[in-house]
């Protein structure tokens, strides 16, 4: 699997992982009973900084490839250092619910015409097949005009799957300078 992590099975304390330079986490889902695990602490964040903090992640558990969701990354709050992380096992197909974090695209350009956007809600809660949602949802807000909001309906997801908001719901409006 492209893009695959090693996810050790873990016995010690989440301490003793992160001192060894590891992550510690756990691993949950329909097929796997919660199990205590670590991941080596450069590669994973080298896949957080790649692909985010809610991406989509393929791992290699007990010499078995798996696929989860990155449930919850927990961080130190006086270092901000990553801690802990959980994920949830998922199958391909699954129907799940999930936080997808949404990409507002061409932030730049507006600032040119001195405007900005004001975001309220930087991601969206959605349900439904595994493999048709994304790692993000991409929006375009660089033609966007003084005034113009964007709501949850008006993101590109699958028709398939189901916003857990109410689609009318403002995300985001543009603002002037």
């Amino acid at each position: 699997m492209e893009g695959t992590i090693n996810a050790f099975a873990r016995s010690e304390k989440a301490r003793i992982a992160r001192r060894e330079g590891f992550i510690p986490g756990v691993v949950y889902g329909k097929d796997v009973k919660n199990m205590p695990v670590k991941f080596e602490r450069n590669k994973l964040l080298n896949f957080l900084k790649e692909k985010g903090e809610k991406a989509k992640i393929n791992f290699l558990l007990n010499n078995e490839k798996k696929q989860g969701i990155i449930k919850e990354v927990e961080r130190d709050l006086a270092t901000t250092e990553i801690i802990h992380i959980d994920i949830q096992a998922i199958t391909e197909k699954e129907n799940v619910k999930w936080t997808v974090p949404v990409d507002f695209l061409g932030k730049d350009l507006l600032k040119n015409r001195d405007l900005y956007i004001q975001v309220y809600n930087s991601d969206v809660e959605v349900e439904g097949d595994s493999s048709k949602i994304p790692n993000k949802v991409k929006i375009e807000v660089n033609n966007m005009k003084f005034g113009e909001e964007i709501k949850i309906k008006d993101l590109n997801l699958d028709p398939s799957i189901k916003l857990l908001k109410d689609p009318e719901t403002v995300i985001a409006v543009i603002t002037n300078s």
